[in-house]
């Protein structure tokens, strides 16, 4: 699934970057960028968007009352802040008013990354859980593992930047086709995460021996490295 994003910031190497970073892969398409608070008023009637990269400080007002906004009138799309200034009182706000990240700039890659793959994470477990349960509450608002202390030394065995629940999803869509040697784009499309998530976890389970290579040519000609698991 691609879902839609509009970005609301009046900084245009900040947009571009966005932007660009957004459309490497087939998770998102920018349907708009904005750089003032009317404008951002008038897209989002019209778009209806599914995330919004919004900014704190705008040239004709705050992107703050904008989320306001929109959460007044119910509109339920996922908004990112992005702020120049790390203010704590901004922070609140945005927490109150139902933001699910907040970043400040300058913006560094890896943490937009950290971020998007919570959204993709978000509306993956969304769209396939048939019921809330803890597991699954837990899950969304970033409770990773289980509860209680008997979760820490399980999570503490992982290496940095490996989660257990991102990894419990890798192995799951990998279970679906053990014998088909996949792709990372595929293997990240089927766990909800990116492209570049999923080959950090598949090459952490590869050096578990979890999993096996092999190598095709892409579109373009390159190799590309795919994986299954290591036959039982």
């Amino acid at each position: 699934m691609t879902y839609s994003v509009v970005i609301v910031e009046d900084e245009n190497e900040v947009a571009s970057l966005l932007a660009e970073y957004l459309q490497r892969g087939d998770d998102f398409r920018v349907t708009a960028v904005v750089g003032d608070l009317a404008g951002g008023r008038a897209l989002l009637e019209r778009y209806q968007p599914d995330l919004l990269l919004l900014d704190v400080y705008l040239p004709d007002g705050s992107g703050l009352d904008l989320l306001a906004e929109l959460r007044a009138a119910g509109h339920g799309c996922e908004v990112m802040m992005i702020t120049a200034a790390s203010e704590v009182a901004s922070l609140e706000r945005a927490l109150q008013l139902g933001a699910f990240d907040f970043l400040v700039k300058p913006v560094l890659l890896q943490r937009l990354d950290r971020a998007l793959n919570t959204f993709l994470q978000r509306q993956h477990r969304l769209r396939q859980a048939p019921s809330v349960t803890q597991s699954v509450a837990d899950a969304l608002f970033s409770r990773e593992g289980d509860s209680g202390e008997a979760a820490a030394p399980r999570q503490a065995r992982l290496p940095k930047g490996i989660d257990a629940l991102t990894l419990s999803r890798l192995r799951e869509a990998l279970a679906e086709s053990p014998r088909d040697f996949l792709s990372a784009q595929e293997v990240g499309q089927r766990a909800g995460v990116s492209r570049s998530t999923a080959r950090r976890y598949l090459e952490y389970l590869l050096q578990r021996h979890e999993l096996e290579a092999d190598h095709a040519y892409g579109s373009i000609g390159r190799p590309e490295r795919r994986y299954r698991p290591v036959p039982g």
